[in-house]
Protein backbone atom coordinates (compact mmCIF):
# COMPACT_ATOMS: atom_id res chain seq x y z
CA UNK A 1 0.00 0.00 0.00
CA UNK A 2 1.79 2.94 -1.00
CA UNK A 3 0.94 6.65 0.85
CA UNK A 4 0.02 9.59 -1.22
CA UNK A 5 1.76 12.72 0.14
CA UNK A 6 -0.43 15.97 0.17
CA UNK A 7 0.76 19.21 -1.04
CA UNK A 8 0.16 22.05 -3.26
CA UNK A 9 1.39 21.70 -7.19
CA UNK A 10 3.86 24.29 -8.56
CA UNK A 11 1.12 25.57 -10.50
CA UNK A 12 -1.03 26.71 -7.57
CA UNK A 13 2.33 27.95 -5.69
CA UNK A 14 2.64 29.90 -8.79
CA UNK A 15 -1.12 31.15 -9.10
CA UNK A 16 -0.61 32.27 -5.26
CA UNK A 17 2.32 34.32 -6.00
CA UNK A 18 1.70 36.03 -9.03
CA UNK A 19 -2.01 37.15 -6.86
CA UNK A 20 -0.06 38.39 -4.05
CA UNK A 21 2.52 40.25 -6.46
CA UNK A 22 -0.78 41.84 -8.27
CA UNK A 23 -2.32 42.92 -4.37
CA UNK A 24 0.98 44.53 -3.24
CA UNK A 25 1.56 46.70 -6.51
CA UNK A 26 -2.00 47.93 -6.33
CA UNK A 27 -2.05 48.94 -2.40
CA UNK A 28 1.44 50.57 -2.68
CA UNK A 29 0.42 52.61 -5.85
CA UNK A 30 -2.18 53.63 -3.47
CA UNK A 31 -0.44 54.79 -0.14
CA UNK A 32 1.52 57.35 -2.42
CA UNK A 33 5.07 58.17 -2.64
CA UNK A 34 7.81 58.86 -0.58
CA UNK A 35 7.93 62.55 -1.76
CA UNK A 36 3.78 63.08 -0.65
CA UNK A 37 5.24 61.79 2.89
CA UNK A 38 7.42 64.04 2.97
CA UNK A 39 5.53 67.19 1.74
CA UNK A 40 2.94 65.86 4.51
CA UNK A 41 5.56 65.99 7.11
CA UNK A 42 7.27 69.48 6.25
CA UNK A 43 3.29 70.71 6.40
CA UNK A 44 3.00 69.54 9.69
CA UNK A 45 5.85 70.80 10.97
CA UNK A 46 5.04 74.05 9.31
CA UNK A 47 1.64 74.58 11.36
CA UNK A 48 3.50 73.28 14.60
CA UNK A 49 6.38 76.05 14.23
CA UNK A 50 3.48 78.60 13.46
CA UNK A 51 1.19 77.85 16.83
CA UNK A 52 4.36 77.36 18.76
CA UNK A 53 5.20 81.11 17.54
CA UNK A 54 2.17 82.38 18.28
CA UNK A 55 1.53 80.80 21.57
CA UNK A 56 4.94 81.70 22.55
CA UNK A 57 4.09 85.09 21.57
CA UNK A 58 1.11 85.76 23.98
CA UNK A 59 3.94 85.52 26.61
CA UNK A 60 6.90 86.83 25.63
CA UNK A 61 8.04 89.91 23.12
CA UNK A 62 10.16 89.87 19.95
CA UNK A 63 9.00 86.76 18.41
CA UNK A 64 9.33 86.20 14.58
CA UNK A 65 9.07 82.69 12.75
CA UNK A 66 11.93 82.74 10.06
CA UNK A 67 11.50 80.94 6.83
CA UNK A 68 14.31 80.04 4.88
CA UNK A 69 14.40 77.64 1.69
CA UNK A 70 14.65 74.49 3.75
CA UNK A 71 14.35 75.46 7.08
CA UNK A 72 11.77 77.18 9.96
CA UNK A 73 12.93 78.66 13.25
CA UNK A 74 10.87 80.75 16.20
CA UNK A 75 13.34 83.23 17.04
CA UNK A 76 13.02 85.73 20.33
CA UNK A 77 14.93 88.75 20.04
CA UNK A 78 16.57 87.71 16.91
CA UNK A 79 17.85 84.21 18.49
CA UNK A 80 16.75 80.90 18.04
CA UNK A 81 14.54 79.59 21.02
CA UNK A 82 15.46 76.05 22.49
CA UNK A 83 12.40 74.03 23.24
CA UNK A 84 14.36 70.56 23.50
CA UNK A 85 17.96 69.38 22.68
CA UNK A 86 17.58 69.71 19.02
CA UNK A 87 15.44 72.88 18.99
CA UNK A 88 14.61 75.46 16.19
CA UNK A 89 16.30 76.07 13.34
CA UNK A 90 14.54 72.60 12.35
CA UNK A 91 15.16 71.19 9.05
CA UNK A 92 12.39 70.27 6.91
CA UNK A 93 12.62 66.80 5.10
CA UNK A 94 14.49 66.31 2.51
CA UNK A 95 13.55 67.59 -0.73
CA UNK A 96 10.99 69.29 0.66
CA UNK A 97 11.66 73.60 -0.24
CA UNK A 98 9.35 76.40 1.80
CA UNK A 99 8.85 79.92 0.29
CA UNK A 100 11.04 82.47 2.41
CA UNK A 101 9.65 84.72 4.68
CA UNK A 102 9.88 86.82 8.11
CA UNK A 103 6.36 86.68 9.97
CA UNK A 104 6.82 88.76 13.50
CA UNK A 105 4.01 88.41 16.08
CA UNK A 106 1.96 91.07 18.80
CA UNK A 107 1.32 89.97 21.79
CA UNK A 108 -1.74 88.81 21.27
CA UNK A 109 -0.48 86.48 18.54
CA UNK A 110 -1.51 88.15 15.51
CA UNK A 111 0.38 88.32 12.37
CA UNK A 112 0.13 89.17 8.93
CA UNK A 113 -1.55 87.13 6.46
CA UNK A 114 0.08 85.17 4.15
CA UNK A 115 -0.08 82.44 2.20
CA UNK A 116 3.04 79.76 2.50
CA UNK A 117 4.32 77.59 -0.41
CA UNK A 118 5.67 74.39 -0.16
CA UNK A 119 6.98 71.98 -2.43
CA UNK A 120 8.87 68.43 -3.10
CA UNK A 121 10.95 67.50 -6.03
CA UNK A 122 8.63 65.37 -8.17
CA UNK A 123 5.99 68.49 -8.93
CA UNK A 124 4.87 67.87 -6.10
CA UNK A 125 3.44 71.15 -3.36
CA UNK A 126 0.95 72.41 -0.58
CA UNK A 127 0.38 75.58 1.13
CA UNK A 128 -0.65 76.70 4.41
CA UNK A 129 -3.33 79.67 4.99
CA UNK A 130 -2.02 82.17 7.68
CA UNK A 131 -4.51 83.67 8.93
CA UNK A 132 -3.70 87.79 10.50
CA UNK A 133 -5.44 86.40 13.75
CA UNK A 134 -2.32 83.66 13.74
CA UNK A 135 -4.29 80.85 12.84
CA UNK A 136 -2.91 78.55 10.46
CA UNK A 137 -4.81 75.86 8.04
Amino acid sequence: MQRRERGFTLIELITVMILVGIISVTLFSRLGSVNSANIQAGRDDLIAALFFAQQTAMARSNIQLVLSTNSVSVTENGTPIKVHAQGYPLALPSGVTVTPMTLSYDKLGRTTAATIALSATGGLSASITLEASGYAH
